[in-house]
């Protein structure tokens, strides 16, 4: 289920990496995606290759999937139990504790750049 909705990511925000590792065992991410999030389950991406904001729509969407498909059901099944803030802090164990900052910087990146008119008044 493809998300229709952006999600965003607080980049002042320090993830405690612990917490974060934590979350990701305790929830046994691990069993099927791996201990560093690098295997993919029959029909899923490799976790640690999605974006930060595919992750979470994923997990945001098996919560509302009603599908009966072994794998869509077992993810229901994890994915109900976590907070949005879980999910933060497990993307945070797989991303890295500094994703959302690289997020933002990216999309300082990506942002077209302002143009200057004639005046030297710049313009978004």
């Amino acid at each position: 289920m493809k998300s229709f909705f952006t999600y965003t990511f607080d980049a002042n925000k320090q993830y405690d990496m612990e917490k974060a590792k934590a979350l990701y065992f305790q929830n046994k991410c691990n069993t099927c995606h791996g201990d560093n999030a690098e295997k993919s389950v029959i029909g899923s991406r490799i976790l640690k290759d999605m974006s930060p904001e595919d992750i979470k729509g994923a997990l945001i969407g098996y919560t509302l999937d009603s599908s009966s498909s072994t794998t869509a059901s077992q993810m229901a099944f994890y994915a109900r139990n976590l907070s949005h803030e879980d999910i933060d802090n497990i993307i945070a164990y797989i991303k890295g504790g500094n994703f959302a900052l690289d997020l933002q910087a990216k999309d300082l990146l990506e942002e077209e750049p302002a143009q200057k008119t004639k005046h030297n008044i710049f313009l978004k």
